[in-house]
Formats: structure tokens, sequence, C-alpha cells
């Protein structure tokens, strides 16, 4: 199937990533457009934009609150909830450890996609590099990724589907 210009980009996504976005971008079109309309309503009291240094911050805050929707609508109606992992190799849903053979230090991370990325918070893009070179490995695998601070060398030690990946299959 070819792709026209006019066609989203289709990106992989968890059912948990999906619904975070999903209820972030409710929070934001139903309360903090709510507070924002209040507050601009009040500051459109005290005078126009001349002399009133905080409607001219509402506005602009407004302006953000507004681009960040539609970010997040563009990134909704451009997602695919990925299927669960389940032939036991890495994939978008999967919680992958593994060993850096080097150094020793044991890494767990979940593969997720593109829009998802935290790896402070354990979660790691199959777009980044390490990401990128773990979909499809099973346990045992040993693989050498780039990284900005050099090549490592890891040793997948387990393959799983994340907790919320097989509630989501019994559901």
């Amino acid at each position: 199937m070819s792709v026209t210009p006019n066609q989203e980009e289709r990106l992989l996504i968890t059912a948990r990533g999906y619904e975070r976005l999903s209820r972030e971008l409710d929070r934001l079109q139903e309360e903090e457009r709510r507070r924002l309309s209040g507050l601009l309503h009040e500051a459109r009291g005290d005078g126009g934009l001349d002399d009133n240094p905080t409607l001219m911050d509402l506005l602009d805050e407004r302006a953000q609150l507004e681009g960040r929707i539609a970010t997040l609508e563009g990134r909704l109606a451009a997602a695919e909830i990925a299927p669960p992992p389940s032939n036991g190799r890495a994939a978008i849903g999967s919680v992958v450890r593994m060993r850096d053979v080097a150094r020793g230090d044991i890494l767990e991370y979940e593969l997720v996609g593109p829009l998802e990325g935290d790896p402070a918070n354990g979660r790691i893009s199959v777009a980044a590099p390490i990401g990128r070179a773990l979909v499809g490995q099973r346990r045992g695998a040993r693989i050498e990724v780039a990284t900005p601070r050099g090549t490592v060398t890891l040793e997948v030690t387990a393959v799983r589907p994340a907790p919320h990946a097989r509630a989501s299959e019994a559901a």
C-alpha cells in the first residue's frame, strides 16, 4: 500500500500510553480551558491589552494550551495501539531485562512507542537506539548498541509482557 502525502503515518503506542494521552487531552480540554476562560473573563474586566499585563500573560498561556491540545489530538489521531507481545520476542509492550556485559549492571525497561519514551521511569522507546536494537530479541540474545556514551554490549536475560499488557489482553 502506498502512502499519499495526505495520509498520516500511524504510530504504534501501548494501550496504557494511549489512555494516558487521552486523559491528558480530556483534562486540558475540560479543566484547563474552563480555568483559563474564567481567568481571561476576569482579566478583561481590568482593561485592554495595552495596560493589562495579566491579560497578555493569560492570552499567551491560552495559546500554549491550544498548541498542546492540537499536538495531542494529532498524536492520538496518528496512534495505533500495538498488539500485546506474545511470542517471547521483545516488542512494544514487553518488559526486557538485560545485563550490561562490561559493567554487570542489570537494566529493565518496558518497550513503548515513540510517543511514550520516558527512560527515567523505565519506559524506553522503540525509536531509541537501545529500544530499536531490542525489538525482536529473545532471552539469551547479545546485542551491541551504539549510544551517545559509546557502544555497549547487552545480554537479554528475560522478555515478558508488561503487567498492564497482560491485563488488557484478558479483558
